[in-house]
């Protein structure tokens, strides 16, 4: 009697076990034809992948303004910070650039100086008028070497880029760049060797329209009667320009 209990319960277990075993391969086949199904869909893959955290992704737009192998002319004009302290000094300057790619461009500047007496200058110079009038022999008169024209080849270099919204009204790339170059300057003794480095930012408004904000150190040497002098300024100029 024992022996048929014992029996029974041995087939009930393992009819329990089959069983079971049968319920953990059908759940196992439904998950992997599950996987399967989305495997195929391509659409909940990327978007899978697009979940991925660690994943470092780098968009950079393309330059609006082709500048491959492109002429630019232009105009600008500016002021002049340092130099002659006795003069005031105003630059206009006619510009042509020729870009090899976006970010290299070969240059040349040529600059014609309208100059006037600053107000310290303007002072000194009357102030030796008066004494000379009055028949004094200890006046001092300002030692000017007055710039008249200068004329430079320039290389600029053009390393980062972007785009800016004008008052909703367009979308303005524009560039930042560095620029140097190295020429003669004009000057009333005669001519100076003379060189520039500075930088600027350019705008591209269109494919054939540019505008320019440039600052730049210039230096060069005068010659006044106590013997030659080493000059340095500050240019800044604001100009406009037709891409060809």
């Amino acid at each position: 009697m024992k022996t048929n209990i014992g029996t029974k319960i041995l087939g009930l277990g393992v009819a329990f076990g089959m069983a079971l075993a049968a319920t953990l391969v059908s759940t196992t086949a439904m998950a992997k034809s599950d996987f399967d199904s989305l495997g195929a869909n391509e659409g909940i893959l990327k978007r899978a992948r697009a979940l991925n955290t660690k994943q470092q992704i780098r968009i950079v737009q393309k330059r609006a303004v082709d500048r491959d192998m492109r002429l630019e002319l232009g105009v600008a004009y500016g002021g002049v910070a340092g130099g002659n302290s006795y003069l005031n000094s105003q630059p206009l300057m006619g510009a042509v650039d020729f870009h090899f790619t976006p970010r290299i461009s070969l240059g040349f500047r040529y600059a014609q100086y309208a100059n006037q007496l600053s107000r310290e200058g303007q002072s000194q110079f009357d102030a030796a008028r008066s004494a000379q009038q009055a028949g004094q022999l200890d006046y001092t008169i300002p030692e000017i070497d007055l710039p008249k024209s200068s004329m430079m080849g320039m290389l600029s270099y053009y390393p980062m880029y972007g785009k800016l919204n004008f008052f909703d009204l367009s979308v303005v790339q524009f560039d930042i760049y560095l620029t140097g170059g190295y020429g003669q300057m004009e000057l009333k003794s005669g001519s100076s060797a003379t060189w520039t480095a500075g930088g600027g930012v350019g705008f591209w408004w269109t494919q054939n329209f540019s505008s320019r904000i440039e600052i730049r150190h210039q230096a060069y040497q005068d010659k006044v009667y106590t013997g030659t002098r080493d000059v340095g300024m500050m240019i800044g100029t604001i100009g406009i320009g037709l891409l060809l």
